[in-house]
């Protein structure tokens, strides 16, 4: 079965239950498919939809900062909200069977329906495309780096760094009229293009978003690209382009404090026995050397590989210490690698320090142009097994750390707070 999809996001407050109430309005009110039969945060869909009594369903997304809606599998909607202090977009997506788009009185229904969701979120941007059609322009046959410096298997959503590219239906809203010129939309190329009441635009490229595969369907997309300016976009041929984006001002209700990221340390089921692990290090670390068939030899280039085989390891194996002995081994042998390879270079040793969190950690201790530095190596090679981003690998935290340059952004970190 293949489906049309749909991705909208905005920077406005969909927190309140009387804007949750208006969204399931417009849904009720289209009717047939659109009228959801179950709804809650993940599959299984536990509740049903009572679409006389909305109240429920609206208080469960005000509660649950969203919900899932869904009818069989013929549509789904998937509604994501934040508060300011996240600094995230809103986002409303999902998808339709593809054979309710055969019928062009459906094609005209969906367009009237998504013009009045656009303006009830009070979009940034949003578009309507066939997964194929996604799937050939935002999804990598590998692993692949972007621009953001992770390794991702598809790109282009996160309108912080660019928009995803053009499709079948493209929602823009008023940040973005202004951002490239009013008279940019107004002379640009496109199968329909309208203005909207809030002075955003839509522009389609085709009749239907079936026909994502025609020559002259694909050719407007690039002159849309082009007119707007390409450099705004992002291109699969070049994933680590760097974009033009406009600058965003995000809405939503206050949490009226700093959000608390309390990320869940794993040391403890990794390493129970922090002061015993120190002793074990050094051959701890040979046995990752083995496990590599020799390729490494504590020099600081060896990192290198190690983070390679974190990036590959942590595609197919998330939170390894939840697989069994074998994953906590192989974190165990990595983190002794890395500190083994601090010791060794920079005159360091290790020590069992209390974290921030009040978990007890192994650490290297070691000292940089007369200051002392305290590295968490679990902390390290847990970061970038989880977040995947090379940026923030052992090979290149090691070059900070013996420059000093960590030294000094710790500094100036502190300076600002």
């Amino acid at each position: 079965m293949s489906y049309v999809h749909f991705s909208f996001q905005s920077t406005k407050d969909w927190g309140a239950t009387t804007k949750a109430e208006d969204f399931l309005k417009i849904l009720v009110s289209s009717g047939d498919i659109f009228v959801p039969e179950r709804y809650g945060r993940a599959e299984p869909l536990k509740s049903a939809f009572d679409p006389v009594n909305i109240q429920s369903c609206a208080v469960f997304w005000s509660k649950n900062h969203g919900i899932m809606l869904k009818r069989k599998n013929i549509v789904w909607w998937i509604i994501d909200w934040y508060y300011k202090e996240h600094n995230l977009f809103n986002a409303l997506s999902g998808g339709f069977d593809e054979k309710y788009f055969r019928a062009n009185s459906s094609v005209a229904r969906i367009i009237q329906i998504f013009k009045r969701i656009y303006l009830w979120g009070e979009m940034a941007y949003g578009c309507i495309y066939h997964w194929s059609d996604f799937e050939k322009k935002n999804v990598f046959d590998k692993l692949t780096q972007v621009y953001t410096g992770k390794l991702v298997r598809s790109s282009g959503q996160d309108l912080r760094w660019y928009l995803p590219g053009l499709y079948w239906a493209n929602f823009f809203g008023p940040v973005y009229v202004e951002f490239f010129g009013r008279e940019k939309f107004l002379t640009v190329p496109a199968y329909h293009k309208e203005e909207l009441p809030d002075g955003g635009f839509l522009l389609l490229t085709a009749p239907s978003p079936l026909d994502y595969g025609h020559p002259e369907v694909q050719a407007l997309e690039e002159a849309i690209m082009d007119h707007l300016g390409r450099d705004a976009f992002f291109e699969k041929a070049r994933p680590e382009k760097l974009c033009r984006v406009p600058r965003f001002t995000f809405e939503q209700a206050s949490l009226g404090r700093p959000i608390e990221v309390v990320a869940y340390d794993p040391v403890a089921e990794v390493i129970p026995d922090p002061h015993r692990f120190i002793q074990e290090a050094p051959a701890l670390a040979e046995a990752l050397i083995r496990r590599l068939r020799g390729k490494l030899d504590y020099s600081p280039e060896s990192l290198k590989q190690v983070d390679d085989l974190i990036l590959k390891k942590s595609y197919r194996r998330p939170e390894p210490w939840t697989r069994g002995e074998e994953g906590r081994q192989l974190m165990r042998e990595l983190t002794a690698y890395y500190g083994e390879v601090l010791c060794r270079h920079l005159q360091g040793e290790w020590v069992v320090l209390e974290s921030s969190g009040g978990t007890l950690h192994p650490t290297v201790v070691f000292t940089i142009g007369g200051v002392k530095q305290v590295e968490y190596p679990f902390a390290r090679v847990d970061k970038l097994w989880e977040e995947r981003v090379r940026a923030d690998g052992l090979a290149i935290h090691y070059m900070l750390l013996q420059s000093g340059e960590w030294s000094h952004l710790e500094q100036h970190l502190k300076g600002l707070r």
